[in-house]
Protein backbone atom coordinates (compact mmCIF):
# COMPACT_ATOMS: atom_id res chain seq x y z
CA UNK A 1 0.00 0.00 0.00
CA UNK A 2 1.27 3.48 -0.58
CA UNK A 3 2.20 6.01 2.07
CA UNK A 4 -0.43 8.30 0.79
CA UNK A 5 -3.24 5.86 0.85
CA UNK A 6 -2.08 4.21 3.97
CA UNK A 7 -2.20 8.04 5.57
CA UNK A 8 -5.93 8.93 4.16
CA UNK A 9 -6.52 5.77 5.69
CA UNK A 10 -5.32 6.75 9.12
CA UNK A 11 -6.88 10.15 8.80
CA UNK A 12 -10.37 8.87 8.13
CA UNK A 13 -9.98 6.41 10.88
CA UNK A 14 -9.09 8.84 13.27
CA UNK A 15 -11.80 11.28 12.11
CA UNK A 16 -14.54 7.85 11.83
CA UNK A 17 -13.71 6.29 15.19
CA UNK A 18 -11.75 3.03 13.53
CA UNK A 19 -8.75 1.55 14.53
CA UNK A 20 -6.40 1.49 11.17
CA UNK A 21 -6.57 -2.20 11.46
CA UNK A 22 -9.95 -2.10 10.60
CA UNK A 23 -9.96 0.89 8.14
CA UNK A 24 -7.18 -0.98 6.43
CA UNK A 25 -9.57 -4.49 6.52
CA UNK A 26 -11.88 -2.48 5.12
CA UNK A 27 -10.14 -1.23 2.34
CA UNK A 28 -8.80 -4.93 1.54
CA UNK A 29 -11.35 -6.56 -0.13
CA UNK A 30 -11.53 -10.20 1.44
CA UNK A 31 -10.99 -13.55 -0.79
CA UNK A 32 -14.59 -14.68 -2.11
CA UNK A 33 -15.17 -18.95 -2.21
CA UNK A 34 -15.84 -19.80 -5.59
CA UNK A 35 -18.79 -19.94 -7.78
CA UNK A 36 -19.19 -23.23 -9.18
CA UNK A 37 -21.62 -24.03 -11.59
CA UNK A 38 -22.38 -26.95 -13.70
CA UNK A 39 -24.80 -28.33 -16.14
CA UNK A 40 -26.73 -31.36 -14.25
CA UNK A 41 -30.69 -32.72 -14.65
CA UNK A 42 -33.09 -34.96 -12.84
CA UNK A 43 -35.85 -34.07 -10.60
CA UNK A 44 -36.43 -32.67 -7.12
CA UNK A 45 -39.52 -32.61 -4.45
CA UNK A 46 -39.66 -30.07 -1.63
CA UNK A 47 -39.29 -31.40 1.92
CA UNK A 48 -40.06 -27.96 3.45
CA UNK A 49 -43.91 -26.61 3.93
CA UNK A 50 -43.29 -23.61 1.36
CA UNK A 51 -39.69 -22.67 -0.64
CA UNK A 52 -39.40 -19.50 -2.81
CA UNK A 53 -37.93 -20.07 -5.96
CA UNK A 54 -35.83 -17.03 -6.85
CA UNK A 55 -34.08 -15.33 -9.51
CA UNK A 56 -30.42 -15.30 -8.41
CA UNK A 57 -28.83 -18.19 -6.04
CA UNK A 58 -29.06 -16.21 -3.04
CA UNK A 59 -31.44 -15.59 -0.60
CA UNK A 60 -31.39 -12.18 -1.50
CA UNK A 61 -32.62 -12.96 -5.01
CA UNK A 62 -36.70 -11.70 -5.84
CA UNK A 63 -39.37 -14.57 -5.17
CA UNK A 64 -40.72 -15.39 -8.65
CA UNK A 65 -42.42 -18.49 -7.82
CA UNK A 66 -43.23 -20.54 -4.36
CA UNK A 67 -43.46 -24.29 -4.41
CA UNK A 68 -44.88 -26.31 -1.58
CA UNK A 69 -44.30 -29.75 0.17
CA UNK A 70 -44.14 -32.92 -2.09
CA UNK A 71 -44.26 -30.32 -5.52
CA UNK A 72 -41.96 -31.81 -8.11
CA UNK A 73 -39.48 -29.55 -9.94
CA UNK A 74 -37.37 -30.51 -13.25
CA UNK A 75 -33.86 -29.04 -12.63
CA UNK A 76 -31.17 -28.39 -15.28
CA UNK A 77 -28.90 -26.72 -13.62
CA UNK A 78 -26.60 -26.81 -10.18
CA UNK A 79 -24.48 -24.00 -8.62
CA UNK A 80 -22.71 -23.46 -5.38
CA UNK A 81 -21.95 -20.02 -4.78
CA UNK A 82 -19.78 -17.66 -2.70
CA UNK A 83 -21.36 -18.76 0.53
CA UNK A 84 -20.96 -22.47 -0.21
CA UNK A 85 -24.54 -23.26 -0.38
CA UNK A 86 -25.89 -25.49 -3.21
CA UNK A 87 -28.78 -23.98 -5.31
CA UNK A 88 -30.46 -25.66 -8.19
CA UNK A 89 -32.22 -23.88 -11.41
CA UNK A 90 -35.82 -25.28 -11.99
CA UNK A 91 -37.66 -25.08 -15.13
CA UNK A 92 -41.16 -24.79 -16.26
CA UNK A 93 -41.86 -28.85 -16.25
CA UNK A 94 -44.36 -29.32 -13.67
CA UNK A 95 -45.07 -25.48 -13.72
CA UNK A 96 -43.27 -23.62 -11.74
CA UNK A 97 -41.68 -20.49 -13.09
CA UNK A 98 -37.94 -20.55 -14.05
CA UNK A 99 -35.77 -19.68 -11.24
CA UNK A 100 -33.21 -21.31 -8.72
CA UNK A 101 -34.26 -23.01 -5.53
CA UNK A 102 -31.72 -23.77 -2.39
CA UNK A 103 -31.04 -27.43 -2.05
CA UNK A 104 -31.89 -27.26 1.74
CA UNK A 105 -35.50 -27.44 0.66
CA UNK A 106 -35.59 -30.03 -1.63
CA UNK A 107 -34.31 -33.52 -2.11
CA UNK A 108 -33.50 -35.76 -5.15
CA UNK A 109 -35.69 -38.21 -6.30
Amino acid sequence: MRVSAARRLSALALTGGLTLSAALCAASPASAAAITCREAGGELYVTKSSAPVRTIYYETGRVVDTVHRTDRLNFTKQCTNSKGNLWYWVDRTYGVKDGWIYSGNVARI
